[in-house]
């Protein structure tokens, strides 16, 4: 199918596959959702954990080792303007970039063109009228049967929704969002059996209802039944105020777990699809974003979560990771040292405060050697645990020399390497 081209069948075959659904396609595909599950929650490092967003993927590939992306202007209204006539330009460039690179593509479904919504001169904060409007079932399921189809085995999961408890992404209801997922799920599985399938990705500078609270609406509902992993934005705070501190993220994650606790979901593996500091006048000091960007990496990792997508490599406003004209910043080198540590590892426990001090420790081990990152949330402190220290490394990649003094820690992270485990 060329961009443009008018899809004639697409009709019949998404009401067969509706009618599917209401029979018995749901069983089938649960039986297999735990095993899914068990396979989506390695233990150990993988690169496809590194996620990274980028404004163009021919222009400004990012420079860095990481394994899953998602794409930018590929929404479902810039995909079909009108009914039926498709324009696919865009997704084919970043599907043909995704497979040279041998980096996943992680689509993302949003936007609602005019010509579908059920609400089409309903407002939305931002966007253009229509942009959040709960969408027409049947043109939804259209919609759906064409890009899967397409891009079968080139799209490796479809994220159902981009933060819909934030007014100017949807104006629909947690219970409208999972009869979306009740006709994309069973499309998605029947035409394309290996692909993952996400939630809609709650984000936690959501208004009005915070990331937990919408995800709990949406479970509520049964939109468990239509997941292989949950999705969620981790930012720090809103954007229009100064970051907050990324340690946040721990209790973002928390309040996550204890939702899918509640529905009796917690085998399903967790992705932060999208996060950062946010905008760059938001933390405007380069040694703090450097320190950010691997607090972030970090906290992710050491958390369980299975997959952290960066926003954005190239954006020279939000979370900048590289400039045009200079090259990558001290917070790109930072993400990519990151990359290095966590390379080959495995989490030991979660980065936590360590009980009476302003420092924060991860634990990772790397065959039978253990490691350490370590920062002060306050201030210069001192991290006293040095018997065995071999090596002390820092954020830059530069090595420490070690005299088994206590080591000085402030914000920025090090990693400590021990003489075997502890």
């Amino acid at each position: 199918m060329g961009a443009g081209l008018v899809v004639k069948r697409v009709g019949s075959l998404a009401a067969g596959i509706g009618m599917f659904l209401q029979s018995h396609a749901v069983e089938g595909f649960m039986a297999s959702h735990s095993a899914r599950s068990a396979e989506l929650r390695s233990a150990g490092f993988a690169i496809q954990f590194v996620g990274m967003h980028t404004l163009s993927p021919t222009r400004h590939w990012p420079a860095l080792r990481f394994g899953s992306i998602r794409p930018a202007g590929a929404s479902w209204g810039a995909l079909e303007p009108a009914r039926g006539q498709f324009d696919w330009h865009s997704l084919d460039t970043w599907a043909a970039e995704a497979q040279s690179h041998h980096v996943q593509l992680d689509y993302v479904f949003v936007n609602t063109p005019r010509w579908a919504s059920t609400r089409p001169d309903e407002a939305c904060i931002g966007k253009k009228v229509g942009c959040a409007a709960p969408p027409n079932l049947d043109d939804w399921a259209e919609f759906v049967t064409a890009l899967v189809t397409r891009y079968r085995g080139k799209i490796s999961s479809y994220e159902l929704w981009n933060e819909p408890n934030g007014s100017g992404f949807w104006t629909g209801t947690p219970k409208q969002m999972v009869e979306l997922a009740a006709r994309a799920y069973p499309i998605i599985k029947s035409i394309d059996p290996s692909a993952i399938v996400t939630t809609p990705a709650v984000s936690s500078s959501g208004w009005p209802l915070s990331h937990d609270a919408w995800l709990d609406q949406y479970l509520a509902a049964g939109g468990g039944k239509f997941a292989d992993v949950i999705a969620w934005h981790g930012y720090a705070g809103r954007n229009d105020r100064p970051a907050l501190p990324p340690e946040g993220l721990s209790e973002q994650i928390k309040a996550l777990r204890n939702v899918l606790a509640k529905h009796g979901l917690s085998q399903l593996p967790i992705w932060n699809t999208e996060g950062g500091w946010g905008k760059d006048a938001q933390l405007p000091d380069q040694n703090a974003q450097a320190a950010f960007v691997t607090k972030w990496f970090l906290i992710n990792f050491t958390n369980g979560i299975a997959r952290a997508y960066w926003y954005q490599w190239d954006n020279p406003e939000w979370g900048t990771l590289w400039r045009e004209g200079s090259g990558m910043t001290p917070a790109g080198k930072a993400a990519e040292q990151v990359v290095d540590w966590l390379d080959g590892t495995t989490a030991v426990a979660p980065c936590r405060e360590m009980h009476g001090s302003s420092i924060w420790e991860c634990e990772l081990v790397k065959g039978s050697t253990l490691y350490r990152v370590v920062w002060s949330a306050d201030g210069q402190a001192f991290f006293n645990d040095v018997d065995g220290v071999v090596a002390v490394t820092l954020e830059d990649g530069s090595k420490q020399a070690t005299d088994h003094q206590p080591i000085p820690v402030t914000s920025r992270p090090i990693l400590i390497e021990y003489a075997g485990t502890k």
